[in-house]
């Protein structure tokens, strides 16, 4: 009762305010008030309002992936054999993905599989997050797929290499767990 209180008290004060800037109601302006108001009753009905017990922890997604893989071994090739670039330019690199594991990889749930990479000055891993390239489509055990992977070059000039890996979201990169992974040479100029 307090909300439905609340917005006649508000729809009220519209028509308060209309009426000092603008005179008399119209016809129109009425009609905008009885709008108003009868949305406001709507959105107060039990039509409008959200279950009392809402959660906050998503809903799983069918097809999708909700807790960490059991294996994290992969086959990654490529027609590429080198990079050259210029700072922070954009290329796509063709990269052959292979499940050799029993799990299904898929880039949705809680828990999706995408693809990105890491940039190394020599030893050194660079603190820069690569971007992610979903699945198009699911990757079965002992399938593989071709996708173009979005990669994006470091901002300073030298020698690089990229690592590209599979990562499960909020889990692990399939590179740290396997020991596996594509590396190609960079030239960022």
């Amino acid at each position: 009762m307090g909300l439905q209180y609340h917005t006649l008290n508000c729809a009220r004060s519209a028509v308060a305010r209309y009426r000092r800037r603008s005179g008399p109601l119209t016809q129109t302006a009425m009609r905008q008030a009885v709008y108003m108001l009868a949305i406001g009753f709507c959105c107060m009905s039990m039509a409008c309002r959200q279950p009392a017990n809402t959660t906050t922890e998503p809903l799983p997604t069918p097809g999708g992936i909700d807790r960490p893989l059991n294996s994290f071994n992969q086959i990654l090739t490529s027609t590429m054999t080198s990079l050259s670039l210029r700072p922070g330019q954009e290329t796509k690199v063709p990269v052959r993905i292979e499940n050799p594991g029993s799990e299904t990889w898929v880039s949705a749930g809680g828990m999706p599989v995408t693809i990105s990479y890491k940039w190394f000055k020599g030893a050194q891993m660079l603190p820069i997050e690569g971007e992610r390239t979903i699945l198009p489509v699911p990757v079965r055990p002992n399938q593989a797929l071709n996708v173009d992977v979005r990669v994006v070059a470091p901002n300073e000039t030298g020698d690089f290499t990229v690592r590209i890996s599979l990562v499960q979201e909020s889990v692990a990169w399939f590179m740290t767990k396997s020991s596996t992974f594509l590396q190609i040479p960079a030239l960022v100029r």
